[in-house]
């Protein structure tokens, strides 16, 4: 018989009758109360740990668990190293300094994303655009003849309908 034992709680389980797909995705508590004297044990409540009831017991779990998950996905770790010095190296010219991990170059450029002005946003669609070159043409119909006007207002109408 081939056993593997659980890098979580160390319980050891049978390789050939192990099937997760019918656990339950859930760290459940479960409070017990003796019978007497070889009477065995009786369930008196069940609840999920997920619900902030012990977070110290969580904060274990939680760690050990990253743990294993940074043993398990190793290889994509080195991936990932590589994938933030690319994005530093990118980012170069427009950023101060570089970045550690990608949750923090993901925020940062969220961050700077979310500060930009509604004019700057504006500028890069396709309504900001014509809005810059209406306004640069209302400066130039100072100069302009009233047919000239005319003319620049159709075609940007028919630019519109296109």
């Amino acid at each position: 018989m081939s056993l593997w034992i659980c890098p979580i709680c160390g319980k050891q389980n049978s390789i050939r009758h192990y099937d997760p797909t019918h656990f339950l995705i859930d760290i459940l508590i479960i409070l017990k109360r003796s019978l007497g004297y070889a009477r065995g044990w009786e369930e008196v409540e069940r609840y999920s740990l997920l619900d902030g009831s012990d977070p110290a017991l969580l904060d274990l779990i939680r760690d050990r668990v990253a743990v294993i998950y940074d043993l398990l996905n190793e290889e994509r770790s080195e991936d990932r190293e590589d994938l933030i010095d690319d994005i530093n190296a990118a980012l170069d010219p427009y950023i101060d300094e570089g970045f550690d991990n990608l949750l923090d170059a993901a925020d940062a450029l969220l961050g700077q994303f979310l500060e930009y002005d509604e004019d700057e946003v504006l500028e890069h669609t396709e309504e900001g655009a014509l809005a810059v070159v209406e306004e640069k043409d209302a400066n130039d119909y100072e100069s302009l003849t009233e047919l000239e006007i005319e003319l620049r207002i159709g075609e940007a109408e028919e630019d519109e309908e296109i």
